[in-house]
């Protein structure tokens, strides 16, 4: 007794592949020649009015980057300090893992190479 499932209906998935994609495909059509198109052209118009030469958003962001650029280059201010700071931490910890890759031996099967020597 022996069962042939594998046989039968073996045209079956790739039908449905097929027949979803078109579904897909004409669902897709419609809905951007229908109601998406419309909401395209009402971002664009909201973009257009936000990113206006004259716009209240773009007088915002231009006072908030004079701010920032007024904090950063201020010496007292608190920001700049906490800048510092992170740059100095960065560095000290680049100093340290390059400290430690130097100390550690080289992998067995390579030869070590000096840096100075390569110049």
């Amino acid at each position: 007794m022996s069962d042939n499932h594998g046989d039968s209906g073996g045209g079956g998935f790739g039908w449905g592949l097929v027949v979803g994609g078109l579904l897909g495909l004409v669902a897709g059509a419609y809905l951007a020649s229908g109601p998406g198109r419309d909401q395209v052209d009402q971002l664009r118009s909201q973009t257009i009015e936000l990113t206006g030469p004259d716009s209240a958003m773009r007088a915002r962001a231009k006072a908030a980057a004079g701010r920032a650029r007024t904090a950063v280059s201020d010496p007292e201010h608190p920001l700049r300090r906490a800048v510092q700071d992170g740059v100095a931490a960065a560095r000290r910890r680049r100093a340290e893992l390059e400290a430690e890759e130097a100390a550690e031996p080289p992998p067995e099967g390579t030869t070590p190479t000096n840096p100075a020597s390569e110049n």
